[in-house]
């Protein structure tokens, strides 16, 4: 049987759809090798420290106050310890978290030459791919939780105990936060994260501009104003004029900054960006989950609706100096009603 001849049109199409495909496993795979490249640049943490009780103690005890013995604050004496769960409790099944996306921001409390510190600042972003909302939930560094393995005491002191697990751990027992991955940066990355930005617009009112004139010696004015890595981490950990509370919403209101000035770049910029920014921070993260979480999390990102947080919320807890000695007083926010917190973060993570 004579066999027939292909039509040369079919010829040269198919000639241009393996080129076609070859051009595009050689993208494809030019892709992957720079993907990788650029993930390499991260600092990624695979241990984690972990004091001994002894020595958490000795390291909660240099963060406590010495009591003047002419002070006359007022203590708080009704602090009331609170019960993590355990493995005798009932525990309820875990909701379907599919459509959740927890990554945990940790600013950390570190100078040049130290170790791992305390977790100076906490943002909780939370992509919710069901609503498509992102929400920046702030937790309070000072509050009297159970740290599994050592007790009452503060909740950023966990990350200094045993670092992100023992930290997201905590963050379960209490609230039910399931965390999937961790993103550190300390002081000084966070300022060159903003320089390579070129520098964040921040609004200030006056008692703000006042303080960081007189204090800081920046020049700016109530309104909006346009802060450098420097003046943005004097922004972000001021709480001298009102409360640490206060403090949370400066942090929350730069990292809305940092993301509005991100995402206005184009893509050869925001490559360029990321190429710089990466070796700033360090995470729990694996290549490959990061790649996961990129493609779930990055369609949300031009039109996401940006809401915020602070844990514990108002009305749910009380705040003042706990006597932890005869001679020594610490702040905490305590009798944190930790369900009714819950019950808030369960909104943001509902479908």
């Amino acid at each position: 049987m004579e066999k027939k001849k292909m039509p040369r049109w079919a010829k040269i199409v198919l000639i241009v759809i393996a080129a076609i495909l070859a051009l595009l496993m050689i993208l494809a795979g030019a892709a992957a090798i720079y993907i990788d490249a650029l993930l390499g640049k991260i600092n990624y943490r695979t241990t984690h420290p972990s004091l001994t009780p002894e020595e958490a103690s000795s390291v909660a005890q240099e963060n406590w106050e010495t009591i003047p013995s002419d002070d006359t604050t007022p203590m708080a004496d009704d602090v009331t310890e609170p019960t993590a769960p355990t493995a005798t409790d009932p525990v309820e099944e875990d909701p379907d978290m599919s459509h959740i996306v927890n990554i945990l921001l940790i600013g950390q409390d570190r100078r040049p030459g130290e170790g791992t510190q305390r977790s100076d600042s906490m943002i909780l972003v939370t992509f919710n791919k069901s609503t498509g909302n992102i929400t920046l939930t702030s937790i309070m560094r000072d509050q009297n939780v159970h740290i599994p393995g050592y007790g009452s005491d503060k909740l950023n002191h966990a990350y200094q105990y045993g670092g992100m697990p023992l930290l997201d751990q905590t963050l379960y027992d209490h609230f039910g936060i399931v965390v999937d991955g961790n993103v550190e940066v300390d002081f000084s990355g966070f300022q060159q994260v903003i320089d390579l930005l070129g520098g964040v617009d921040v609004t200030l009112t006056e008692a703000e501009a006042e303080y960081l004139r007189n204090g800081c010696k920046m020049d700016v004015q109530a309104g909006l104003n346009h802060l450098d890595g420097a003046g943005a981490l004097n922004y972000a950990r001021l709480r001298e004029i009102d409360s640490d509370y206060r403090r949370a919403s400066r942090q929350r209101n730069v990292l809305i900054a940092i993301f509005e000035k991100y995402k206005s770049k184009d893509l050869a910029t925001m490559l360029s960006l990321m190429d710089q920014i990466l070796p700033l921070l360090t995470t729990d993260l694996s290549k490959d989950q990061i790649v996961g979480l990129a493609l779930e999390v990055f369609p949300m990102l031009a039109g996401a609706q940006i809401d915020t947080l602070r844990i514990p919320a108002d009305g749910t807890f009380q705040s003042g100096y706990v006597q932890v000695s005869p001679t020594y007083r610490t702040w905490y926010q305590y009798n944190i009603d930790f369900e009714a917190n819950r019950k808030l973060l369960e909104e943001i993570f509902a479908p």
